[in-house]
């Protein structure tokens, strides 16, 4: 890939970043799309996961003295396991299939997000972070991004700002560190796309700090409207491509 597509991809991921930082969830949801246009779907899921370490590290150091370790523990430990049987079935799928899930995946959230549903809240017991983990994580390996199972389910506990964050956080950072071997042995990641890892984790680090300084600034209501837009737009994109590539 042309220094130019890897410049742009660079300034996606840090716009990524500050919103995935803002609203706790979304940067790998709004990047991996963006991936796809510069790269196949594997390779995409792969490096986003990749970069998605790199944020959750970052936001860490900004929000990690915060994290509810026994809520972490309950959502983790189905979200860890299932997330390597996510990252296995991703591997075993054609690259069309993968697009046309993602593609029907976003559309659902966005559905979800702007009708009623959204106002309901899950019971804030073990066992909706028990299953709220093994869903998120099993989304998250077959997808690349489980955080709108996840925001969910952590809403239900009406965990202050900053304790949500760092336990998002550090739930999504064992979640990605478990998958990234899965998709570095199914060869998704080439010499190439490790060259740009540096620059993912600048872009990491500043969006994630820029996003921690912003959060108290702009609105949230706001920023999720235009991310469901963008989103939506995004969806069918993916739906109309994995559908074209599977048929």
């Amino acid at each position: 890939m042309a220094p130019a597509a890897w410049a742009l991809f660079l300034a996606c991921a840090f716009g990524a970043e500050v919103i995935g930082t803002m609203a706790g969830f979304g940067a790998a949801t709004i990047l991996t799309p963006f991936a796809a246009a510069f790269m196949d779907m594997k390779t995409a899921i792969a490096l986003v996961a990749v970069f998605h370490l790199f944020g959750n590290g970052s936001r860490l150091l900004f929000f990690g003295r915060h994290v509810r370790w026994r809520v972490w523990a309950l959502f983790g430990i189905t979200g860890i396991g299932c997330s390597v049987l996510g990252a296995f079935v991703t591997a075993a799928l054609p690259g069309a299939a993968v697009r046309l899930a993602f593609g029907v995946f976003l559309l659902l959230y966005v559905a979800l997000s702007w009708s009623a549903a959204s106002a309901l809240r899950l019971p804030a017991t073990p066992v909706t972070l028990v299953g709220g983990g093994a869903l998120s994580g099993f989304i998250a390996g077959l997808l690349g991004t489980g955080g709108a199972v996840r925001s969910a389910c952590l809403l239900a506990f009406r965990l202050p700002r900053d304790a949500y964050l760092g336990t998002s956080a550090a739930i999504a950072a064992c979640v990605d560190a478990t998958r990234l071997p899965v998709y570095v042995a199914g060869g998704a990641l080439s010499g190439e796309t490790v060259a740009v890892l540096l620059g993912l984790l600048a872009a990491a680090f500043t969006g994630a700090w820029t996003g921690q300084r912003l959060v108290r600034r702009i609105s949230a209501e706001g920023f999720r409207r235009l991310v469901l837009l963008l989103l939506t737009g995004m969806g069918v994109k993916l739906v109309l491509e994995g559908w074209h590539g599977v048929g």
